[in-house]
């Protein structure tokens, strides 16, 4: 129940009860002093019926109240324990992320290294045959001078 709910039905309790406890009164057949003395005692009931229930609804209110809280803070711990989690969790795939990218960086460089030394072995070997060449087309063409 809300508080105006709460409020409301204590408000009805304690009117029914005071014009229920005064009809009663009025009209039952005793003396004017008799009736007053029994108003007084039905009057104080009441009272007594009213506090009773205020009281208990006070105690249902903050023991609502103190569930609601208890509740509203496990709720924020798992929220909080969960949140970490998916937190770890990203923080390690971009890790791992960041890892295989240097290592892919790592290998790609030592395959360009490599390829790099063998053009520059083959560049080399396809000089020194040109100047071989180079070599013996210049002695055919002497000897072809020469004869």
């Amino acid at each position: 129940m809300s508080k105006m709910d709460t409020k409301d039905f204590l408000i009805g309790v304690v009117i029914g009860g005071i014009i229920g406890a005064s009809s009663a009164m009025l009209f039952a057949p005793k003396s004017g002093k008799e009736l007053r003395t029994d108003i007084n005692e039905k009057a104080s009931t009441a009272k007594d019926k009213t506090v009773e229930i205020t009281n208990t609804a006070l105690e249902k209110g903050a023991e609502y109240s103190q569930y609601a809280k208890d509740k509203s803070s496990e709720w924020s711990q798992v929220a909080k324990d969960q949140w970490e989690r998916v937190s770890d969790k990203a923080q390690s795939i971009t890790n791992k992320a960041t890892d295989m990218g240097e290592e892919l960086s790592n290998d790609i460089q030592e395959i360009v290294d490599s390829e790099k030394e063998e053009g520059k072995k083959l560049a080399n070997e396809v000089v020194n045959e040109i100047e071989e060449t180079k070599e013996k087309i210049k002695e055919d063409a002497e000897e072809i001078k020469n004869s």
